[in-house]
């Protein structure tokens, strides 16, 4: 009865060890990674965050404080693929600070 359990346990261990190994690997941004933050100033909601430019062609995330007013612009839908929101990024507060979450 007693190696029954240990062959258990060890089984176990180690696969714990390997699913923690697995999942330490480096990440890697890629060619694009996230683009860095242009403020510092303090967010407590997605909604406090925006992109540096508007209509979606933003590079890098900001704080709407220090984002563009587009209240008069008018967008066309023709966001480039390169762009935060028309491309692979969605702009999010994150630990108090606007960044861009990225998908590979």
């Amino acid at each position: 009865m007693r190696s029954t359990r240990s062959v258990s346990l060890s089984a176990l261990v180690l696969g714990a060890v390997l699913g923690l190994a697995a999942g330490c690997e480096p990440v890697d941004l890629g060619a694009g990674g996230n683009p860095p933050p242009l403020s510092n100033r303090v967010c407590y909601q997605d909604s406090d965050c925006t992109g540096n430019a508007c209509c979606g062609e933003g590079t890098n995330p900001t704080h709407v404080q220090d984002g563009p007013d587009c209240s008069s612009v008018r967008c066309t839908n023709n966001c480039p693929q390169d762009y935060l929101d028309c491309g692979r990024c969605m702009i999010i507060c994150r630990n108090s600070r606007c960044e861009a979450a990225c998908q590979g």
